[in-house]
């Protein structure tokens, strides 16, 4: 199976763990700290061109929410991701006519972001909703992530339009935090929790709206690009990648291939031959979602082993000592000790 692919959803530009760097040394966690403390190694950081592996990026946001001890990470953060931050996206979103064409771009285009969320956007009675649904497992990062999601929208709405926004509504699927207060300071309304995804609503009424630095050829030109980079992280095949969320949503209790085919509304012949013609199967794609989350568990928790097994559908410790063996060449307890 074409590696590429299988990290393709979790890669994040290097911009924006070098923001929650800068912001963790604004906070008073040296940058050297954090990195050791996240045991990613600082090369990996050096060219700002390269993307990070989601469970690094993963390991850098949870020792920064532990070290930085600001409860409101994830919304501070989003304030920091501007329209530049999101590099050649961010770009076309700048050069586009107006904002109902920026929304679009992006809406095409956010996977190469590599955003652990599906987005979509709603029109409906005079209103445009951006809605926003976790498609990774982030743990006790959800809140977080799901701020600095909504925070950076909505700070780039803003500088986009050079204007309050009136009639802005904002919804979150998680609880109120103990910081809730501090949402209505970034978005300026009261906010909703408890909701059945993340969203953001705008009157329609903005989108028309023009934008001072339209630039049809800019677009195009970052339209090439962001084709080019698709391509080549291999995330243009719908089915294959919501194979691959459907089985990130249901760790340790895996659906088989007749439940797979179910779920994604195919038959499980048309699936099995799909996955054929990609060059691979769905007990690959299974192993694979397996190895990734086991890399995690042992990474980033200090879950014992016959536990970790069974977040991973093995009901004998034994076979995923022995599937983690073939995939790695190594013992989950040789590779936890290894990464301490």
């Amino acid at each position: 199976m074409n590696q590429s692919f299988l990290l393709a959803a979790e890669r994040v530009p290097v911009a924006y763990a070098e923001a929650l760097l800068s912001l963790a040394e604004e906070l008073g966690v040296p940058r050297t700290s954090l990195l050791a403390a996240a045991r990613v190694r600082p090369e990996i950081l050096g060219n700002p061109a390269e993307r990070l592996s989601f469970v690094d990026f993963h390991q850098l946001s949870q020792a920064a929410l532990e070290l930085c001890q600001e409860p409101a990470l994830g919304l501070i953060l989003g304030q920091r991701l501007n329209v530049s931050t999101h590099g050649i996206l961010g770009y076309a979103v700048l050069a586009s006519a107006n904002l109902g064409k920026a929304l679009q771009f992006a809406l095409r285009y956010y996977r190469v972001l590599g955003l652990a969320f599906d987005l979509e956007l709603v029109e409906q009675g005079g209103y445009t909703e951006l809605r926003a649904v976790e498609t990774l497992p982030m743990g006790m990062q959800s809140c977080f992530a799901a701020e600095g999601l909504l925070s950076s929208m909505h700070t780039i709405v803003r500088f986009l339009l050079a204007d309050d926004l009136h009639g802005l509504a904002v919804g979150f699927a998680h609880a109120p935090p103990p910081h809730a207060a501090r949402y209505k300071e970034v978005f300026g309304v009261p906010v909703q929790f408890e909701q059945a995804y993340h969203w953001m609503r705008l009157p329609s009424h903005y989108l028309p709206r023009p934008m001072a630095l339209a630039n049809p050829a800019t677009v195009q030109m970052c339209e090439r690009q962001c084709e080019a980079l698709l391509a080549s992280l291999d995330v243009q095949d719908e089915l294959l990648t919501r194979v691959r969320r459907l089985l990130l949503a249901h760790p340790g209790d895996f659906p088989d291939l007749d439940g797979a085919a179910q779920a994604l509304h195919t038959s499980a012949r048309s699936l099995r031959r799909h996955l054929a013609q990609l060059g691979t199967s769905y007990q690959q794609v299974l192993d694979d979602v397996r190895r990734r989350l086991a890399l995690q568990y042992l990474s980033t928790t200090h879950l014992p082993l016959f536990e970790i097994a069974h977040l991973l559908g093995y009901s004998d410790p034994s076979n995923f000592r022995r599937a983690f063996r073939k995939w790695t060449g190594k013992l989950p307890s040789e590779y936890r000790h290894e990464d301490v």
